[in-house]
């Protein structure tokens, strides 16, 4: 009977060593429980600020995008025009040279190279006008398409 009651005081202190620790692991499992719902919290927090923030700068890049792109628009149209003009140039040039030649073997094209220096002329002093207008603002499309039509080449 003194064993029995030995045994019974051993399982005693047993079971109550395995309660306190059950309830130990129950403290610690409510404090991490805790934890990880303020973690939860400060986490949504967090990404419902930097949502906010996107919200207000996607709309911003945009705009800057959008700008840009009308930007380099404008750019690739001037750009265009200049090209234009001075291959015009180009091609006056070499007309009025090659009616020089002609002329230097005797034909008299007196009137033709005149024509062709005024017309060469015309077309540079639109690309210095370009010239100008890059280095300050950029000029409107109408001027730039208005000399074709004001001077026709003779062939």
């Amino acid at each position: 009977m003194d064993r029995l009651a030995s045994e019974k005081d051993v399982v005693r202190a047993q079971l109550s060593s395995v309660e306190r620790q059950l309830q130990s692991v129950k403290v610690e499992n409510l404090a991490r429980a805790q934890k990880v719902k303020e973690l939860e919290t400060q986490l949504a927090a967090e990404l419902a600020r930097a949502t906010s923030e996107a919200e207000v700068l996607v709309p911003s890049y945009r705009a800057d995008a959008e700008a840009a792109n009308t930007r380099a628009k404008e750019i690739y149209d001037a750009a265009e025009v200049r090209l234009s003009r001075v291959a015009d140039h180009a091609r006056r040039q070499s007309r009025r040279e090659t009616l020089e030649e002609v002329h230097a073997r005797g034909f008299d094209l007196t009137a033709d190279i005149e024509s062709a220096k005024f017309l060469e002329d015309e077309a540079g002093a639109l690309l210095s006008d370009d010239e100008d207008s890059a280095s300050g603002s950029e000029s409107g499309g109408d001027e730039d398409e208005a000399p074709e039509d004001a001077a026709p080449e003779a062939d």
